[in-house]
């Protein structure tokens, strides 16, 4: 008897947003992409505030926006305050940003702004990794960690 852990069958996309509860989803094949992700900070303070956005097929913006302590891998961890803009102009996500922008700067913070539109996630994925972003895990690594 051999002790290898046999590995999980494939996850379906539905289990996945039941199991990992995303505050933000992107479904290329319908025509959405990543856009923009920004974090604002404050010196001296261990908390980030984060809008991660989409591009929708009809060009609107859906962006959720929330507060957390940040990981080592970049993740916000204990997510609070969550926000969500829907389907809104992109004139709209842009007063926002502008307004939180401000807001930050007069404090003295800093706004580090990624911009990814009109890439496909895996270009997005390929350039969080380049630009240490963010872990990314594609291809076979997923499969290491079984993702």
């Amino acid at each position: 008897m051999s002790n290898k852990k046999k590995r999980k069958a494939a996850r379906n996309i539905q289990n996945l947003k039941r199991d990992l509860n995303p505050l933000i989803t992107i479904d290329e094949s319908s025509g959405e992409s990543l856009f923009m992700i920004v974090d604002f900070s404050l010196p001296k303070w261990n908390h980030v505030r984060r809008i991660i956005s989409k591009r929708l097929a009809n060009r609107n913006i859906t962006s959720v926006i929330y507060a957390g302590t940040p990981g080592p891998d970049r993740t916000i961890v204990n997510k609070i305050n969550i926000l969500e803009m829907r389907d809104a102009p992109e004139a709209k996500f842009w007063e926002a940003y502008k307004a939180l922008e401000l807001l930050y700067r007069a404090a003295g913070g800093t706004v580090e702004l990624r911009n990814y539109d009109g890439k496909t996630m895996q270009e997005a994925a390929a350039m969080m990794k380049r630009f240490n972003h963010a872990l990314v895990w594609e291809g076979s690594e997923c499969d290491r960690i079984n993702l």
